[in-house]
């Protein structure tokens, strides 16, 4: 669906395999002058960045959408059907991060469409299979999340310490 009429202001960009929030007031970066051709996202819904495949072969090109919000026309966005969208951008950031879709594209510009991968083979267990493996992997994303806030705090421990030190 179309921002035409809307006009929502929850610019969401795909940066490395995350679907982030924008400014969609900044000066900075490349932004239209209209937001009236993107495309409305909801939570569930995977984006794929399938575009100058030839020139950036380290970006993530996928992305799971957990909020409302628009996104650029340039990105395919696919709703899941009888699959957990949790499940199938793991699945799909597996072949992310096996490069699989840089050897998929072509043309001078080397794109995807969604009619290049709608047929892709991808493994569907039972809801309940698909769902223990979402919990697990959830866990690991806490308990990175947990890291990653200790560090820091140690971090402003350690800066903390130096400049009473040099003080």
């Amino acid at each position: 669906m179309s921002n035409k009429n809307i006009h929502h202001q929850n610019l969401l960009s795909l940066s490395y395999g995350k679907i982030v929030k924008k400014d969609i007031q900044t000066k900075k970066g490349l932004l239209p002058a209209s937001f009236d051709t993107y495309q409305m996202v909801k939570d569930g819904i995977i984006v794929f960045r399938f575009t100058d495949l030839q020139n950036d072969h380290k970006s993530l090109r996928v992305g799971l959408v957990k909020e409302e919000g628009i996104i650029s026309p340039a990105y395919v966005c696919v709703q899941c059907e009888n699959v957990l969208p949790e499940f199938l951008y793991l699945q799909l950031h597996t072949f992310d991060l096996r490069k699989v879709f840089y050897s998929m594209g072509d043309g001078m510009r080397q794109t995807l469409s969604y009619s290049d991968i709608k047929d892709m083979d991808v493994f569907v267990p039972s809801m309940e299979e698909q769902q223990r493996i979402v919990t697990f992997f959830q866990s690991f994303d806490k308990q990175i999340s947990l890291q990653t806030l200790q560090l820091e705090k140690l971090e402003q421990l350690k800066k903390a310490c130096l400049k009473k030190m040099i003080a």
